[in-house]
Parts: C-alpha cells; sequence; structure tokens
C-alpha cells in the first residue's frame, strides 16, 4: 500500500546539483545551469486475442533517452574544455583498441551524479547515471550584437547503462 507523503513542499526547478566524476571533471559541477532527465520506455508487446485487435502486455526491456546538460562557459573554457577532451579522448582510445585488439571496444566511462535539492538546500534523492559516455558537444554561440551581461553556454549530452534514485 502506497503512504501519503508528508512533505508538501514543491519541488523547484534550481534544486540540483550535478556531479561528473570529481576527479576528472570538477569544473562541470559548479557552471551546470539545467538539466534535463532523460525518458524512460518500455515497448509493448502486443498479444492478439480474439475479436480484439491486440492486448498490450508489459515489454522485456527499458530504453532510456539522452541526459543532457546546459553547462555555463567560464573565461578560461574550463569545463568545455573537460568535456572536450573526455569526448577526444574515448575516440582516440577506442581506435587505438580496434587497431590493438581488433573490437574497438574500450570502456570509458563515468557515473554522474544529480542530486535533488530541498527548499533548505540538503540533498533528499539523488539519481545516479551508471556507466554514462559523453555522446555530443553543443555548439558555442558567440555574438558581437549581445545585449546586456550575457553568459554563453554550451550543451552537453551522455548515454548510460540505466540509472538509479537513492
Amino acid at each position: 500500500m502506497a503512504i501519503l507523503t508528508t512533505n508538501i513542499n514543491y519541488l523547484q526547478p534550481t534544486s540540483f546539483k550535478l556531479v561528473i566524476d570529481r576527479e576528472n571533471y570538477p569544473n562541470l559541477e559548479y557552471f551546470a545551469q539545467s538539466i534535463s532527465h532523460p525518458s524512460m520506455t518500455v515497448t509493448a508487446a502486443e498479444l492478439p486475442f480474439r475479436k480484439f485487435r491486440s492486448i498490450p502486455m508489459p515489454g522485456e526491456s527499458l530504453d532510456f533517452g539522452e541526459f543532457s546538460a546546459q553547462i555555463i562557459i567560464d573565461e578560461n573554457m574550463t569545463g568545455y574544455s573537460e568535456m572536450y577532451g573526455w569526448l577526444t579522448r574515448l575516440v582516440e582510445q577506442n581506435l587505438k583498441g580496434a587497431l590493438d585488439r581488433g573490437d574497438g571496444v574500450v570502456p570509458a566511462t563515468s557515473d554522474i551524479t544529480l542530486s535533488i535539492l530541498s527548499s533548505h538546500n540538503n540533498t533528499v534523492k539523488q539519481i545516479r547515471y551508471i556507466g554514462a559516455i559523453p555522446t555530443s558537444l553543443g555548439e558555442i554561440s558567440f555574438e558581437a550584437t549581445a545585449a546586456g551581461t550575457e553568459f554563453l553556454t554550451f550543451s552537453a549530452s551522455f548515454r548510460f547503462s540505466h540509472f538509479e534514485i537513492v
């Protein structure tokens, strides 16, 4: 039986903190501006049944969309450089691995932790994306005609094996 929550505070869109492998990518935590938690789908298996067209049955596997983040760029482009380095290392390692072993598979994943914060900025839940790899590094739009104080950002997308809520 489900228990009704006693916490009636709504989750605020600014109540998060992102950590991507602090040892190798420490700057991404401080500059993450927005996060898109991915969709999760299960393909229904269609079971034919008498006069009905079909009856949907639960599928056998879950499919996850991409996890994406919008990240503010500091003047030294540190966070962008970290992501650029990760992506290029993945490609170089896979190419080297393919030449050395013949299969092209080199594990180079990292776990990503999204901390959900309460209205008092305490961590109340965490979503851990297991075995993540970057799949895209978005464009940076430099613009001489920009008005006011605007900060440049880039997007980064990741694929992962699964996530867990802890």
